[in-house]
């Protein structure tokens, strides 16, 4: 990874509730969102964003995973 993932305790209070989230949702919170940490404004906009797509009903869900997956599949992602 280029960009060193901060610690849990390094994240910014504005991020708590995305790390509980992800440790409820996936168990840990992973690499993405420690390096995302530093710029918790920026990473807050974002998963609100992300959030209002996922919960959009223009879109079939099953399309919005198949999107999801074939893009993590462009950049190598292992997850």
């Amino acid at each position: 990874m280029r960009i060193e993932p901060l610690e849990e305790n390094q994240i910014s209070w504005l991020l708590k509730p995305l790390t509980w989230m992800m440790k409820r949702q996936v168990g840990k919170v992973l690499n993405p969102l420690k390096a995302w940490a530093y710029r918790p404004g920026i990473t807050f906009t974002m998963s609100i964003f992300q959030q209002s797509i996922e919960s959009s009903k223009v879109t079939p869900q099953a399309l919005k995973r198949m999107v999801c997956l074939r893009a993590a599949q462009m950049i190598g992602c292992v997850f």
